[in-house]
């Protein structure tokens, strides 16, 4: 379903203002509009109680009913200048004494007060005439003192004006709060599109950004306080948005040059073979080499496609409980081979359990141990431990190589990053060893950290975390 409403702010907050404006005017017109009616309300009320208290005491000095139909003057004259008051007196069985205004029509019934009462508030009512006349009106019964017959005397005011008044109020309120709630609009669309100018500041200098120059962040200072942290938010994002294209075009060139130099020689050796007759031993020699060339592409391509895919988290985890020691030993017993023609010892120290996936973990320590024999002098030990610890279960790889340099730290598990620029062991490294280490444990939810021991040996640990439970 579309939205059909403004979707500019400035537009959104301006009616915003004209409703918050019209509300305003509204309620307060209804308080003073009610306000107005009530007193006129009660103004009536007051001349009906005293005009109608005036002819119960003339009621009461009557010489008899009869003599109230024979002679009304004493009370017509009491309702002289009063052209919006209306009298009517009856006998007890309802038949007419008195009527001042009988082209006003007739009234429907009253509750009646009794004699000793005065109306109550309920007994005052606004009514309309047989003749459409809207009055206020009351009733009460009177008694004539000397002969105690009973009257009943009906006071009604006319109320046309009042309701006029009011009619005219309730425009010129309603008039006011729209023209209210239109002044505040046009007035808060300038205000407001005012107040956003350093909204539209800050967007002029994201479109100056591109993406060979997302170092150059959005300027803090000049923006409003309300927008500074997201400002600092968007600054950050840059920030790692800049360092991962650095990232990635140093991963291209990375994998252009590693991928390069195998299908360089497979081409090159291949040409040279086929420049002129070889002998047979020489073919099987160039397939020799080339196959070695292809195992070494397959390798990577396959330690690629799993860091993408451990990326994307297509990786199913088995998680098991396995026993350190056990599986340290089954490392040390496979890379006993390539230890012994370097000259290196493995040494294990370890005690406890790790969950976690059987096939990863030994992949994981297997290039932690193959990167330790690479960089370990011959006659020099390298040490495998695992011990419990209060939430992890701590794995670390620890040989005497050299000291890696702070500034290739931070790069250490990055995708074909080698600390060795020259790429001297490029043959046997492709530089995803780390990098696969340390998906491998984001996988596990833990991580792997680099540190530097006492004893100048370089450690690397993986935190593996105990089961939730």
């Amino acid at each position: 379903m579309r939205h059909w409403g403004p979707r500019s702010l400035t537009v959104r907050l301006a009616l915003l203002f004209a409703l918050a404006t019209l509300l305003t005017f509204t309620l307060v017109g209804s308080y003073l509009y009610y306000s107005l009616a009530r007193q006129l309300e009660s103004h009536d009320d007051q001349e009906l109680m005293g005009k109608i208290t005036l002819m119960r005491h003339l009621v009461a000095k009557a010489r008899s009913v009869q003599a109230i139909r024979d002679d009304p003057h004493s009370f017509m004259d009491a309702t002289l200048g009063h052209n919006d008051l209306l009298l009517m007196l009856r006998s007890a069985d309802g038949a007419p004494l008195l009527d001042t205004r009988p082209e006003a029509g007739s009234l429907p019934a009253l509750p009646m007060a009794a004699v000793d009462q005065t109306p109550d508030e309920k007994s005052r009512q606004n009514l309309r005439t047989s003749a459409g006349l809207p009055v206020r009106a009351t009733a009460l019964w009177a008694k004539v003192d000397s002969s105690g017959e009973k009257v009943q005397i009906i006071v009604a005011h006319n109320i046309s004006d009042s309701l006029k008044l009011l009619a005219s109020y309730r425009n010129q309120i309603l008039g006011a709060a729209l023209s209210g709630a239109i002044l505040a609009a046009l007035l808060g669309y300038l205000l407001v599109r005012r107040g956003l100018r350093p909204a539209r500041l800050i967007a002029q200098q994201a479109h100056s950004i591109t993406a060979q120059r997302l170092d150059r962040g959005l300027d803090v200072a000049s923006a409003p306080y309300e927008l500074q942290q997201l400002v600092l938010a968007f600054n950050s994002m840059l920030d790692r948005l800049h360092d991962s294209f650095q990232r990635l075009s140093q991963f291209s060139a990375d994998l252009a040059h590693d991928l390069r130099t195998p299908i360089n020689n497979l081409m090159v050796q291949t040409q040279v073979a086929l420049a002129q007759p070889r002998l047979q031993e020489e073919y099987q020699g160039l397939l020799v080499s080339n196959v070695e060339e292809y195992e070494r592409l397959a390798r990577m391509l396959d330690n690629m496609l799993f860091l993408a895919r451990a990326d994307h988290a297509h990786v199913a985890l088995a998680f098991e409980q396995l026993d350190c020691r056990l599986e340290l030993q089954r490392i040390a017993d496979y890379f006993e081979g390539v230890a012994e023609d370097s000259g290196v010892r493995l040494n294990i120290v370890a005690s406890g359990n790790v969950r976690a996936d059987a096939m990863l973990l030994r992949r994981a320590i297997s290039n932690l141990v193959a990167n330790a024999i690479r960089y370990t002098a011959a006659g020099q030990a390298i040490r495998l431990e695992a011990k419990p610890a209060e939430q992890a279960t701590l794995i670390t790889v620890s040989n005497p190589g050299p000291q890696i340099a702070a500034a290739a730290v931070p790069r250490l598990f990055d995708r074909f990053y080698r600390v060795d620029p020259a790429r001297s062991d490029s043959a046997s490294s492709a530089g995803l060893g780390l990098a696969i280490v340390q998906s491998i444990m984001r996988l596990h939810g833990g991580r792997v950290e680099l540190s530097r021991s006492a004893d100048q040996m370089t450690v690397f640990t993986l935190h593996f975390p105990h089961a939730h439970r």
